[in-house]
């Protein structure tokens, strides 16, 4: 273990106490054998101090601190991702978990790649309950994506599997950590603010953690797509576009796709759960990621009644691009133990 550098996992947690024996048993549970775990505990009201403390008496390794006021996601991200020592970070939200090879997998990638500032992997997707769902991986043909290539990627969307990875840990302050990073867009923002610092990427097709996705029985997801179009507005303007403009890249590709967004998110402002002041607000945000006459005359159907086929094609068109990608991963898959075979 002398020769193996030590690697941190971070896990910050709020009121999540019924999955953390999961998160942090599967960070405790690394075959890579030196690991160290810090829990940051934001001010739980659930029974997370007493799971903690039957974690902690099980576990040596573990690092559990009760915030004595509640922070904020963002500022618990940021108060335990500055605590380890370490060359490398892990972090991990409390509702999911590692596979045991997680760390011995990424580590290499990141050693072999100084360029780059995370690594991430396919992750499989679980429910409440943790069931297995669907299978998350990224198509693409290259383990390592450079910074610029990454920064031009990030103009269509989050380009990892979900918020799972490890980092350089000198990468984190250089991109202030989460600090200014908008509600429900943090994770985007970091990857954008990665790849315009310089830091590139590594990605493992092998599925290395496991990321729970909530089923929205109480209609709450509709209700936050203001805070999440606010934080989507943001990332553009305070990250990507900055980013492209310091390099002296043609900025037409962006405003674009703020137009298509825009387009894709118009069925949503006409959910019969909105009232007229919340459709209004969001009508309004609409027009600001990316006004068009296309916008318009989609609002102009949608009032008529058309809501439901626009939702209809865009669950298509994605229920289609996941096809693709699972397509493209198996023949990458295939081809890569071709080369090695």
């Amino acid at each position: 273990m002398q020769d193996m550098k030590p690697v941190a996992i971070c896990i910050p947690t709020y009121n999540q106490a019924q999955y953390l024996w999961e998160s942090v048993g599967s960070a405790c549970g690394q075959t890579y054998p030196n690991v160290e775990v810090w829990v940051s505990d934001d001010a739980s009201t659930d029974e997370t101090p007493e799971v903690m403390a039957q974690l902690c008496q099980q576990f040596p390794q573990v690092r559990y601190y009760r915030q004595p006021k509640n922070l904020g996601m963002a500022a618990n991200n940021n108060w335990v991702l500055k605590q380890p020592n370490t060359e490398f970070i892990v972090r991990l939200d409390s509702d999911d978990a590692l596979l045991p090879n997680y760390v011995e997998t990424l580590l290499p990638l990141l050693e072999n790649h100084p360029e780059a500032g995370y690594a991430h992997s396919a992750v499989q997707e679980i429910d409440e309950r943790s069931n297995n769902r669907d299978v998350r991986r990224i198509a693409r043909q290259h383990e390592f994506q450079s910074a610029d290539d990454s920064l031009r990627a990030a103009v269509f969307g989050v380009k990892v599997a979900a918020n799972i990875a490890m980092f350089r840990a000198e990468a984190l302050p250089a991109v202030r950590f989460y600090e200014d990073s908008p509600d429900f867009t943090q994770d985007y923002n970091m990857w954008v603010r990665m790849a315009d610092a310089g830091y590139g990427n590594v990605y493992a097709n092998e599925i290395l953690a496991r990321y729970r996705v909530w089923t929205d029985a109480k209609n709450l997801r509709p209700k936050r797509k203001n805070i999440e179009l606010q934080g989507c507005i943001r990332v553009f303007e305070d990250s990507i576009l900055p980013g492209f403009k310091r390099r002296g890249w043609d900025t037409k590709v962006i405003e674009q796709q703020r137009r298509k967004l825009a387009l894709r998110h118009t069925a949503y402002c006409y959910r019969p759960l909105f009232n007229e002041v919340e459709r209004a607000e969001l009508i309004a945000l609409l027009k600001e990621l990316g006004d068009s006459p296309a916008l318009r005359f989609r609002m102009f159907l949608s009032r008529l009644g058309f809501r439901a086929v626009f939702e209809w094609t865009i669950s298509m068109e994605l229920r289609l691009k996941g096809m693709v990608k699972g397509w493209l991963s198996t023949l990458q898959s295939y081809l890569r133990s071709q080369t090695a075979g």
